[in-house]
């Protein structure tokens, strides 16, 4: 016996999400790795305009990725969750967060080349204001208070996963990522500039790695449902 045709739509909107996670943190940490040429650390607008290439641009085009893969694993949580309440009000928190973090990608990927373009010595406030390149950008305030809603919407849906086998490990992640990701905010808000310092580094990496396995884990468990659900 097949799956119903909606109650599949909700299982693919979370198989096709945790993909999209995969790809949206997989890859720029790639790109940070690899990705030449690079920024060197911050000193001004024209030392940044002088090793600007284009290619710095694409990690931020995979963000989209990971933003649209989590918004896909929030609704699908809410679909198929007996108790949606929980589920529902951390929907609407990755919605305000992937709206934050969208206008920071939208900035970097296509306002920042613009002013590099065109750019002249009145740009360079610009620049400061909205790159990236420079740790003490508004630009960094979007992304850690974005992160941070987000976060907050995965910790909300934790409640959907059971306590027992791999489910059990899904709901630590999602609580966890909860908790890092309102952390990484609360630092962002009383120290702009940690981000690019060697903790800020780490905690990257760190949290980088840890929304991988979620993804991974929450294809799995998605997987194992869709399965379930057709014995039925």
């Amino acid at each position: 016996m097949k799956v119903k045709s909606k109650e599949n739509i909700k299982y693919i909107f979370g198989i096709v999400g945790a993909v999209f996670i995969m790809l949206g943190t997989i890859f720029p940490s790639l790109f940070a790795i690899v990705l030449q040429p690079k920024q060197p650390a911050w000193v001004s607008a024209s030392v940044f305009i002088k090793h600007y290439h284009i290619i710095q641009s694409l990690p931020f085009y995979f963000g989209f990725f990971l933003i649209a893969g989590s918004l896909l694993v929030l609704t699908a949580i809410y679909l198929l969750a007996n108790s949606p309440s929980f589920p529902l009000v951390g929907l609407l928190f990755g919605v305000l967060g992937s709206a934050v973090i969208s206008i920071n990608y939208i900035l970097q990927t296509t306002y920042i080349p613009a002013v590099v373009n065109g750019y002249t010595p009145a740009h360079a406030v610009l620049l400061e204001a909205f790159s990236m390149a420079n740790p003490n950008s508004i630009a960094w305030a979007f992304e850690m208070w974005g992160y941070g809603f987000l976060g907050l919407g995965t910790w909300l849906a934790a409640s959907f996963f059971n306590t027992t086998g791999i489910e059990r490990i899904a709901k630590i992640l999602f609580i966890l990522n909860g908790i890092l990701s309102i952390i990484g905010a609360i630092w962002t808000a009383l120290d702009l500039g940690w981000v690019l310092t060697l903790p800020g580094y780490i905690c990257f990496g760190l949290w980088n790695l840890l929304y991988l396995i979620l993804a991974v884990v929450t294809l799995l468990v998605f997987l194992d449902r869709k399965k379930a659900a057709v014995l039925l």
